[in-house]
C-alpha cells in the first residue's frame, strides 16, 4: 500500500500493473486519460490497463493505493525510481 502525495499539475510516468491496482482518492482529483477521479472516488486497475494519471491544476491529490504484484513502468529512469521506492 502506498499513500501518494502529488502536487498540483503533476504528471506520474507511463505505467501498465502485473496484478490489481486500487485506488482511493482521498483529497483532490486526476485524470488517468480515461477518466476524471474526485475525492471519495475509486479506480480500478489491472493489467490491461497502461495509462499516465495527471493531476488537477486546481491542487495536489492526495490518494491510498493498494498494488498486488509491480507496477511496469515504460521509462528507464521511472523504472530504477520504482525499484529503489519497491514498487
Amino acid at each position: 500500500m502506498y499513500l501518494l502525495r502529488v502536487a498540483a499539475g503533476k504528471v506520474l510516468p507511463v505505467h501498465s500493473h502485473r496484478g490489481g491496482e486500487l485506488t482511493q482518492v482521498l483529497h483532490g482529483a486526476f485524470h488517468d486519460g480515461n477518466e476524471r477521479f474526485a475525492a471519495g472516488d475509486f479506480d480500478e486497475a489491472d493489467d490491461s490497463v497502461h495509462h499516465q494519471p495527471v493531476v488537477a491544476t486546481c491542487g495536489e491529490c492526495i490518494c491510498l493505493t493498494s498494488v498486488e504484484g509491480r507496477v511496469a513502468f515504460d521509462g528507464a529512469i521511472a523504472r530504477v525510481l520504482g525499484s529503489l521506492l519497491g514498487m
